[in-house]
C-alpha cells in the first residue's frame, strides 16, 4: 500500500456526485436500523452464548456522559451538569449494571480492551475515576498488554487526573482540540488555548502514555482551506501525536438541535469543506503520517501504522483498533455492544437507564440479531475500511460464496467508481484508489442491503465527504 497522495483526480465535479448521505459503518447494518423488538431477554440469551467462550477476550465500551457545558458542534450522547454530584449516583448504577453483565457473561471474560467516552470523562474526578476502574476490573480483569484508552477534554483535566489514569494503567489518551484557530473557537464556544493542549501532551508523554491522540474538526464555521492547513501544520510541529483523526463536522439539527446556534451561513459546504481536508491530509502524509482511512492517519511506528502494513486494523465501536476481540460490551446510557452476532444499545435517557438498571434489569432497549447475510455483507464492508481492498479467493474461502455471482448488483453500481478512478476492479478483487479513499463511505454503500429500503423518518446519516 502506498503512503503517497494523489489529489491530482480530485476535483468539485467528483465531490458533486458522491458527497451524499451515507453511513459510517462503525457497525453493519447500521444504528438507524436497530429495533426495539430486540430487548434484555434477547440480550441475555446473547450474553450466555459468549459466557461459552471464556477463553476470548472481551472489549468494553464505557460511556460518561456528564459535560459542564455543552460544545455547539457536539453530536455526542451527553448530559450537561455544571455542578457536581449526578454522575455519584450514574457511578452506583454503572457498578450495578456491571454487576449483572459479570453474572450474565460468567465465567469472567478478560478484557484485550478498555475505553472511556463519554461526555468528558475526566468530568469524574481523580478518586472517582480510581473508583470506576476497581469496579471494572474487580468483575472483568484486564489482559496483561490490554489497551486502556480514555478521551479527555484538556480544558477540564488536571495533572492529577494524568497520574492518576496513568497509574491505573491507562495507555492511550485521545485529546479533543477541534481547531487551534481562536476565531473558530469563538465560533463554536470551545476557547481551548494550543499551549494548554502542548501542557498536557507533554504531561502525558512524561507520565508515560504509550499513544498520544488529538481529535480535529473540519467544517467548522470560520475555517478555511489555508486556517486549517495552518492548524494541522501547528498540530504536528508542537504536538506531534500519535495519531490523529480529522474528523468532518456532521451538521444534523434535527438530530442535535443545540448546533442551531452555529451560524450555517460561516460553514464551509461542499468543495470548499473538502479542501480542508485534503489540506490535512496533505500537511499529515507530507510528514511521515499513515493515511489508515476514513478520518484516521498515524505516525510510522505506532501500533496502528504497524497494524495497517501487516493488514491487522481492525474496526468497531469505537472506530479502528489492533485488537481483534470477537465479543464488546458497552456500559452506560446509549452505549452498544456486539456481542454473540448481535448488536445491544443502551437505553438512550439517564432516567430510563437508571430505572432499569434499579429493577435489576440490563437497560438495553433496542439491538439487532445479524443474519448470515448480514455477517457476510459486514465482513466485506469492514474489509474494503481496513485493507482498502477486497480478495474475491477471501470471500470465497471464508463464506463459500462466488463474489461475481452474489454481489452483482454492488459490482455494477461500482463500475461508474471505477471510471471515477476510486476502485480498481479486477478478475481478483477490488483495490480502493488513492483517491478512492476519500470516499470510502461511498464505496460500501453498494454492499449496504438496507439503503434501498424506503425512508419515512427523515434524514438518518450526515455528508460523507
Amino acid at each position: 500500500m502506498s503512503d503517497s497522495l494523489d489529489l491530482s483526480a480530485l476535483n468539485p465535479d467528483l465531490l458533486a456526485r458522491y458527497d451524499r448521505p451515507g453511513p459510517r459503518y462503525t457497525s453493519y447494518p447500521t444504528a438507524p436500523l436497530f429495533s426495539d423488538e430486540f430487548d434484555e431477554r434477547a440480550y441475555r440469551d446473547r450474553l450466555r452464548a459468549a459466557a461459552q467462550r471464556p477463553d476470548e477476550p472481551l472489549s468494553m465500551y464505557v460511556h460518561l456522559p456528564f459535560c459542564e457545558q455543552r460544545c455547539t458542534f457536539c453530536g455526542c450522547n451527553v448530559v450537561v451538569s455544571p455542578r457536581r454530584g449526578p454522575e455519584e449516583a450514574y457511578l452506583d448504577t454503572l457498578e450495578r449494571e456491571l454487576d449483572l453483565l459479570a453474572e450474565a457473561i460468567a465465567p469472567r471474560r478478560t478484557l484485550d480492551q478498555l475505553h472511556w467516552g463519554g461526555g468528558t470523562p475526566t468530568y469524574l474526578s481523580p478518586e472517582q475515576c480510581e473508583r470506576l476502574h476497581q469496579v471494572i476490573t474487580s468483575r472483568f480483569p484486564l489482559t496483561a498488554d490490554a489497551e486502556i484508552a480514555i478521551e479527555v477534554d484538556p480544558c477540564v483535566t488536571t495533572r492529577e487526573h494524568l497520574e492518576t489514569l496513568r497509574r491505573l494503567g491507562f495507555n492511550r489518551i485521545s485529546m479533543g482540540l477541534q481547531d487551534t484557530d481562536t476565531a473558530v473557537q469563538r465560533a463554536v464556544q470551545r476557547i481551548q488555548p494550543l499551549e494548554l493542549t502542548r501542557d498536557h501532551v507533554e504531561e502525558a508523554r512524561r507520565l508515560g502514555f504509550g499513544s498520544v491522540n488529538i481529535d480535529l474538526i473540519y467544517g467548522l464555521p470560520l475555517q478555511t482551506e489555508e486556517s486549517f492547513r495552518a492548524c494541522v501544520r501547528s498540530v504536528i510541529d508542537e504536538l506531534e501525536p500519535d495519531r490523529l483523526a480529522c474528523f468532518s463536522y456532521a451538521h444534523v439539527p434535527w438530530i442535535k438541535p443545540h448546533q442551531r446556534q452555529l451560524d450555517e451561513s460561516a460553514m464551509p459546504t461542499g468543495w470548499e469543506k473538502f479542501s480542508l481536508f485534503t489540506a490535512a491530509a496533505e500537511e499529515l502524509v507530507g510528514s511521515g503520517y499513515a493515511f489508515v482511512g476514513f478520518d484516521h492517519f498515524a505516525r510510522p511506528g505506532d501500533e496502528l501504522a504497524v497494524a495497517l502494513a501487516e493488514d491487522r486494523v481492525h474496526r468497531n465501536f469505537m472506530g479502528y483498533t489492533v485488537m481483534p476481540a470477537a465479543d464488546q460490551v458497552g456500559v452506560g446510557i446509549t452505549a452498544i455492544g456486539d456481542i454473540s452476532g448481535a448488536y445491544a444499545a443502551n437505553a438512550r435517557k439517564l432516567p430510563e437507564y437508571e430505572r432499569a438498571i434499579t429493577a435489576g434489569r440490563l437497560a438495553v432497549d433496542r439491538g439487532l440479531v445479524r443474519t448470515a447475510e448480514d455477517e457476510l455483507r459486514r465482513a466485506v464492508i469492514h474489509r474494503l475500511i481496513c485493507t482498502l481492498r477486497l480478495d474475491f479467493d477471501w470471500v470465497r474461502d471464508r463464506f463459500g460464496v462466488e463474489p461475481r455471482e452474489h454481489f452483482a448488483d454492488a459490482l455494477t453500481k461500482l463500475e461508474p467508481m471505477a471510471e471515477d478512478g476510486l476502485i480498481a476492479i479486477a478478475d481478483d478483487g477490488l483495490e480502493v484508489t488513492p483517491a478512492g479513499r476519500f470516499f470510502l463511505r461511498n464505496l460500501c454503500m453498494p454492499f449496504d442491503a438496507y439503503l434501498e429500503k424506503p425512508n419515512d423518518d427523515g434524514p438518518k446519516y450526515s455528508r460523507t465527504v
